[in-house]
């Protein structure tokens, strides 16, 4: 959750509160709360609601790291029903992304991160 805080406050900073409110699909005062700390406890709703506009704005605003990484290809995955599917779905993206990487020079830490924890979860 501090990712989608700290996206949010960079995202605020860069705007303003309304835009990214408006862009979230949540109220000015909520996402207010929520970037000064005050908000913690997040409803599914929310919490989908927020995700899915951090996939959508992340690469404007975060660096790349694993966590980051593991809500997207979680985000990506969400649609398959089926929890061994999802499970499966996640680990074929990643896969896919990792040879991506792989063609075009030395794998970063956060997908070898990803691929060390995809292993172990196996």
């Amino acid at each position: 959750m501090e990712t989608l805080r700290y996206a949010a406050q960079r995202a605020v900073e860069n705007s303003s509160l309304r835009p990214v409110a408006a862009a979230m699909k949540m109220a000015p005062s909520w996402l207010n709360k929520f970037v000064e700390g005050k908000e913690t406890a997040l409803r599914s709703q929310t919490r989908k609601k927020l995700l899915e506009w951090y996939v959508r704005i992340a690469p404007e605003l975060a660096e790349q790291d694993a966590e980051t990484a593991t809500a997207a290809l979680a985000f990506l995955s969400a649609g398959l029903l089926d929890p061994t599917d999802r499970r499966a779905g996640y680990s074929r993206i990643l896969q896919a992304l990792a040879r991506v990487y792989a063609d075009a020079g030395p794998l970063p830490e956060w997908i070898r991160t990803l691929l060390d924890d995809d292993q172990a979860n196996e």
